[in-house]
């Protein structure tokens, strides 16, 4: 478990006494065995990756160990639910209704939790396909779910060469999330062509929106 200084109190839409052991115990008896591994291991990669961005771990460690707590309802249960938490739905979001784990987890988490903060919320509900914007508390959520030991090292590593790499950091920042953004979105893409499965439009708008920023910062280098 991180050990980590900020106070919930002090931060927005953070319910005083909220810790990461609370999201963590309160997530446990929701999944199976393997997926609270899958979610334990997402929450040391987003701490790593938040202490290297300076994004808070506080928001990140949250919104990690709660990001997976709908993953396991069926696809028809979290389709009703997102409806009655009046989510619009496209028609590939009917077909396919585990990609509203997120979204469900989000509202689930503010019923129940009576966690409002927005970064959390947001990146709880974007882990899957990403957003247009997205925070750097989403971006290192979305990265960290993309990174969990238990993915493949030819997916991963790719990643994690993005997110080190050199030449398109600001001299502040020791992680380049968007580059890493980047290639998870390319990396997510090929995989999807490569089984015929169906593709969210917003995983390409996402994927098209961080090449737009990678590019832009590449002609100002150059």
């Amino acid at each position: 478990m991180p050990k980590i200084k900020e106070k919930a109190k002090k931060l927005v839409g953070i319910p005083a006494g909220m810790t990461l052991e609370g999201a963590r115990d309160w997530t446990q008896p929701r999944i199976s065995k393997k997926r609270f591994e899958h979610v334990c291991g997402v929450a040391q990669v987003g701490d790593l990756i938040a202490k290297k961005a300076g994004v808070n771990r506080l928001l990140v460690g949250l919104a990690c160990y709660l990001h997976d707590c709908c993953k396991e309802i069926k696809d028809k249960e979290l389709i009703e639910r997102a409806i009655a938490g009046g989510l619009k739905l496209s028609a590939i979001d009917r077909i396919n209704g585990h990609l509203l784990h997120g979204p469900v987890a989000a509202l689930t988490i503010k019923q129940e939790l009576k966690i409002s903060n927005k970064e959390v919320l947001a990146a709880i509900s974007e882990h899957t396909l990403g957003n247009v914007p997205m925070s750097e508390v989403s971006k290192v959520v979305f990265l960290a779910d993309c990174l969990e030991e238990s993915r493949p090292k030819d997916f991963t590593d790719p990643i994690w060469q993005g997110l080190y790499s050199d030449s398109l950091l600001e001299p502040s920042k020791k992680v380049n999330l968007d580059k890493a953004m980047l290639i998870a979105c390319d990396l997510s893409l090929s995989n999807l062509l490569a089984v015929g499965k169906p593709i969210h439009p917003k995983t390409v708008d996402v994927r098209n929106h961080f090449l737009g920023i990678v590019r832009t910062v590449e002609k100002s280098i150059n």
